[in-house]
C-alpha cells in the first residue's frame, strides 16, 4: 500500500487507541490527537512505530479553544499533505441536569461533540480532496432520542448527525460523510458498578453484552473503502436501539 494517512481525534484512550490499533494493522499511516492524555498518547505512538518506523504522529489540542481546528491543521501540514480517512472520535460526556446546566457547559460539550468536527473537516478539505478520503463522525446510538439529564450531550450529538448528512450531501461526490452511532463499549471508567447493576443493564441490550472497542473500530475500516456509502448513520450497539 502506498502512504496512507488516517487523523482520529481522541486517539489515546478506549474506542480511539483501538482504532489507532485498526487501521495501523490496516497499513495506514496514523496522526491522532489528544488534550491532556500525553503519557498514554506517547505510549501508543512509541509501540507503533516500533512495529512500523514513522508510521505514527500525535498532535496536542484542548477543543476549548477556537483555534484548534486550524492549529490541528498546521500540524498535520508539517507531516503529510493527504488524508485518507478523517475520525472525529474525541467527545466530551457528563451528566447536565437542566435545574443546573450552564452556559459553559453547553459550550463544552457542543464544541467537543460538534462544533470541532465541522470545522475540522472544513479544514481538511484540501487534505481530504487530494487523498480522495471520507471521513466518519462518532456519534451516540440514544442521544437522537434523548438521554435523562444528558440534554446538552444529546444535543451536540444530534447535531453531529445533522452535520453528517448534511456534508455528506455537500461535499459527494468527492468526500464520503459517514458516522458511527455505539451503543455500551466498556464500563464508564468514572462509575464503580456492581454485577448486578452491570447484568440489569444488559437486560436492554438483546444480544446479552457491552461491546468493546474493536466493534467500532472495525466497522471504522468498512466504512472507510465503502465507496457506496455515504450520508448513514450505522448503529454499533447490540440491538440496543430496537428496544
Amino acid at each position: 500500500m502506498s502512504e496512507k494517512f488516517i487523523f482520529l481525534t481522541g486517539g489515546a484512550k478506549r474506542i480511539g487507541k483501538a482504532t489507532c490499533k485498526h487501521f495501523h494493522d490496516e497499513g495506514f499511516n496514523i496522526i491522532f490527537h489528544y488534550n491532556s492524555s500525553q503519557a498514554q498518547a506517547e505510549e501508543i505512538s512509541a509501540d507503533l512505530n516500533n512495529k512500523r518506523k514513522n508510521s505514527c504522529y500525535i498532535l496536542q489540542a484542548d477543543f476549548d479553544d477556537e483555534s484548534s481546528a486550524d492549529a490541528l491543521r498546521d500540524g498535520i501540514s508539517k507531516i503529510t499533505d493527504t488524508i485518507a480517512v478523517l475520525i472525529n472520535n474525541a467527545s466530551s460526556f457528563y451528566p447536565t441536569p437542566i435545574e443546573v446546566a450552564s452556559k459553559k457547559e453547553w459550550n463544552n460539550l457542543l464544541a467537543t461533540n460538534a462544533t470541532v468536527p465541522l470545522f475540522l473537516t472544513q479544514a481538511l478539505l484540501p487534505f481530504l480532496k487530494k487523498g480522495k478520503g471520507c471521513v466518519i463522525n462518532i456519534s451516540d446510538t440514544l442521544a437522537p432520542n434523548g438521554i435523562k439529564n444528558f440534554s446538552l450531550y444529546s444535543g451536540a450529538k444530534s447535531a453531529l448527525e445533522g452535520i453528517t448528512k448534511s456534508l455528506a450531501k455537500e461535499l459527494a461526490p468527492e468526500i464520503r460523510v459517514n458516522a458511527i452511532a455505539p451503543g455500551a463499549i466498556l464500563w464508564p471508567e468514572d462509575e464503580d458498578l456492581s454485577e448486578a447493576d452491570q447484568k440489569a443493564r444488559l437486560t436492554k441490550v438483546p444480544l446479552g453484552r457491552i461491546g468493546c472497542p474493536e466493534d467500532i473500530s472495525s466497522v471504522a475500516v468498512f466504512l472507510s473503502s465503502a465507496e457506496y456509502i455515504t450520508g448513514q448513520v450505522i448503529k454499533v450497539d447490540g440491538g440496543r436501539s430496537v428496544i
